[in-house]
């Protein structure tokens, strides 16, 4: 579905990304995993079309999407739910939602696309005509990824999805995300906690200070004594 062909990407004179090269077949949960400032956002800006490589390709479904806009990526069928949840706070639940179903037109089922985000996120239903900036840091991760469902998008890039929640909300967030796996969206995943990544990846890749150092099964890297050493804590 989509293959990145060894892209460069910097900011300003900073090479942030080295000649990284990936791929993700459709159907596929992909995790990226590394430190921080290993560079994973920045692929995904990359992907989504916010930052573009300087050097080398992004392909997708067989079309060169590396000088792309943005808006454009999710007409093709790539959403992207940021790090930092960046929700618009003054709006309520529901226009932000609405706000992720812009590309669609009037005949779309918007409405049922809202009733598919409440069934994965019931809580979001019931503050659905609150400020968006009123709810908890889950809630408002919960409401990015619908956000950023609601373009019904064939990959979903998802930036740091449980970063700063409580367990129980990260183990709500990661079902969610094996139902939409299941539900044939094809996901890239970009998460601090990697062994949870791993748990629930098909495959995976390891970034480190812009470039790919490993990369495999999910279920091979979660015994790769590297790997454990270095963000398994073992």
């Amino acid at each position: 579905m989509l293959r990145a062909e060894n892209i460069n990407v910097y900011y300003d004179q900073i090479h942030a990304i080295k000649d990284v090269s990936f791929d993700i077949k459709e159907g596929e949960l992909v995790a990226l995993i590394g430190a921080n400032g290993a560079g994973k956002t920045t692929v995904l800006r990359a992907i989504s079309g916010l930052q573009r490589p300087r050097r080398g390709k992004i392909i997708y479904k067989d079309n060169d999407i590396s000088d792309m806009e943005a808006h454009r990526l999710v007409k093709l069928g790539i959403s992207h739910s940021p790090e930092g949840r960046q929700i618009f706070s003054r709006l309520t639940v529901l226009e932000n939602l609405l706000i992720g179903a812009f590309i669609k037109n009037k005949q779309s089922n918007i409405k049922g696309d809202i009733d598919y985000i409440y069934s994965l996120f019931p809580v979001l239903k019931d503050r659905e005509k609150l400020p968006a900036g009123a709810l908890s840091g889950g809630e408002q991760q919960m409401l990015s990824i619908g956000r950023s469902l609601m373009s019904s998008p064939k990959l979903l890039l998802l930036d740091e999805p449980s970063l700063g929640l409580a367990p129980l909300l990260v183990e709500k967030i990661f079902e969610v995300i094996q139902t939409l796996k299941k539900n044939n969206i094809t996901i890239l995943l970009v998460e601090q906690n990697a062994y949870q990544a791993l748990e629930i990846a098909d495959r995976a890749y390891v970034l480190e200070s812009g470039v790919v150092k490993l990369h495999g099964a999910a279920r091979d890297l979660l015994n790769n004594s590297e790997v454990k050493k270095a963000y398994l804590g073992g």
